[in-house]
């Protein structure tokens, strides 16, 4: 029996161990099986201490490397002269300042292109001039990581609102291919039916007065309901209780989806994910209802697209088509059903926030005013002669002050004071020279850039339709239409058409800009051409005031009536 301990006689690994006779037939110095498999233990817990110890170390090189690179790239852009957070920032922040005056301030004394550190490792970068923000959010297709972050916690795991734009590129396509045909087959007598669906709502439940944000809501909530299920969605009887509920999810969807770890000790937290479970039932039943009376939600599960280098060759199918069936097999198991329910609500979170902003802008407007709404009234009696005749696409096309004034709203009163983009992977370097490291917020003021007096001229605060009829306004453009395809005759490529941005602009611009335009144009055209809206009584007396100045900022949320026309 080998009772030396040499390099041959010792079973070093434990397949060694395993090939010999067993524990007896060891040397002595191993010290018995228990004392072998305990040194071997011993052995390859250091062997993983030591990988994760390398592990680590190397990643946090990376971000080390990554944050001195970040510093490095950031110090290079114009900015005050903070080292890693501004302070300045950081008290508007606090106390709910003006932002959009701060980064005044900041642009006039470092120019077009500003950063500012948001903290050690998170740099937002502003930009101000036209030409600059067309090239940067041409190059910058992402948007936010929170921005997914919101929409996965509040629809579930879903495929059209995440970050990476390579990933939604050819869902985007869809929808916009769907949202442009339900233009041209609605038209006219979907609006009608809206209108008489929120008035017959209103007057069932309150008075006949209802505020403008109230009721811009509920219009909002029927568009994009009737657009995505049809007529069946008009005679859902869980609509209202689903309006209320998706109001309250959106309420606080980006404060829960702000911590890195989901917060599961906080009661808040646990009830918030019980209302968006219950969301996700609720849209789950409008889906099935809308099936079974064969509507447009019929052909949302079909996967039988025909595609060629990324493009959608069969625009006929529904939105949904093309977001079910390009990632979910690289990206784990998903059923169709869970991103037909999720996408469907992102759409409704986001398309309810988008045009109820807008509806009632242009209502307060309109209420506010007596002479705009004899206007527009004008403009649409003009083309529409004949009063049992349905409005369609190309009969608002022709009523230009409507369009315009719809823009100017939007203008006006954008739906944030920032448009937010990001490049995940990439480093920007724009004409300037100036190079935006990847990961940087960049930011576009949208209050300064639609409302500057060099192009959109001395009083670009105030409400004036009638400037983007100038020549040096392409309102085709802005609605996202083909060149002379309704008559206009403006300059391509002017100043105005590239600061007007409430939809973005670039890779990542709103697919449904010139949906939500024309939609929201033949919804207002429909009312006013049926009713005429009027103030309550008791803000007589601010009308008269605020009517000559053509700005009602200080009266955000006017009480409306609307009384029949011809009676």
């Amino acid at each position: 029996m080998a009772t030396s301990c040499d390099a041959t006689a010792v079973p070093f690994t434990l397949l060694g161990a395993l090939l010999t006779a067993g524990p007896a037939a060891w040397p002595a110095c191993v010290g018995g099986g228990r004392a072998f498999l305990r040194d071997y233990a011993q052995r390859g817990t250091n062997a993983l201490l030591w990988a994760g110890l390398i592990a680590a170390t190397w990643v946090l090189v990376l971000r080390v490397n990554a944050l001195l690179r970040l510093w490095a790239l950031g110090s290079r852009i114009p900015g005050p002269h903070a080292l890693l957070a501004d302070p300045g920032l950081a008290a508007v922040l606090r106390t709910g300042g003006d932002i959009t005056g701060f980064l005044s301030k900041l642009h006039g004394c470092y120019g077009p292109v500003v950063r500012l550190w948001l903290g050690p490792s998170q740099l937002l970068v502003s930009v101000k001039e036209p030409n600059l923000i067309k090239e940067v959010l041409t190059k910058a297709e992402d948007k936010l990581q929170l921005t997914g972050r919101t929409y996965t916690l509040v629809c579930g795991r879903l495929d059209l609102f995440i970050s990476s734009f390579q990933k939604v590129q050819d869902r985007r396509e869809s929808l916009k291919a769907f949202l442009d045909k339900k233009l041209t087959t609605d038209g006219g007598r979907g609006s009608l039916k809206i209108i008489d669906v929120v008035l017959g709502r209103i007057r069932s439940i309150s008075s006949d007065f209802v505020d403008s944000r109230s009721f811009s809501q509920h219009m909002a909530f029927n568009i994009i309901g009737a657009t995505l299920f049809g007529d069946a969605f008009f005679d859902w009887s869980d609509a209202a209780a689903y309006e209320e509920l998706l109001m309250m999810v959106a309420k606080d969807g980006c404060f829960w989806a702000s911590y890195s770890v989901p917060p599961f000790w906080k009661p808040g937290y646990r009830k918030y994910r019980t209302l968006c479970a219950k969301l996700q039932i609720l849209t789950q039943g409008v889906i099935r209802k809308s099936r079974d009376q064969y509507t447009t939600l019929s052909h949302f599960d079909q996967t039988s697209f025909q595609r060629n280098e990324g493009m959608i060759k069969d625009p006929r199918g529904g939105v949904l088509d093309g977001t079910t069936s390009c990632h979910g097999a690289a990206e784990g198991s998903l059923s169709s059903e869970e991103e037909i329910c999720g996408n469907i609500m992102g759409l409704m979170l986001h398309g309810i926030s988008t045009c109820a902003t807008l509806i009632s802008n242009i209502l307060t407007y309109v209420v506010l005013s007596p002479k705009l709404q004899d206007q527009l009234y004008v403009d649409i009696v003009a083309v529409c002669k004949e009063e049992s005749s349905e409005l369609n696409v190309d009969d608002l096309l022709r009523m230009r002050y409507l369009l315009a004034t719809v823009c100017e709203s939007a203008r006006l009163s954008p739906a944030g004071p920032l448009l937010q983009r990001c490049s995940l992977k990439h480093d920007l370097t724009i004409e300037s020279g100036i190079t935006v490291p990847a990961g940087a917020v960049l930011v576009v003021p949208l209050h300064l850039v639609q409302m500057d007096n060099s192009i959109w001229g001395n009083d670009a605060s105030q409400f004036n339709p009638q400037r983007l009829l100038g020549k040096d306004a392409d309102l085709e453009e802005m609605l996202g239409l083909p060149k002379s395809s309704n008559g206009f005759n403006f300059h391509p490529g002017s100043v105005k058409t590239q600061s007007f941005l409430p939809f973005g602009s670039g890779s990542r611009a709103c697919v449904g800009q010139k949906f939500v335009i024309l939609a929201i144009s033949m919804l207002i055209a429909s009312l006013l051409r049926n009713y005429e809206v009027r103030p309550h009584p008791g803000l007589s007396e601010e009308m008269d005031s605020a009517a000559g100045g053509s700005s009602f900022h200080h009266l955000p949320n006017p009480k409306i009536t609307f009384i029949k026309r011809g009676i």
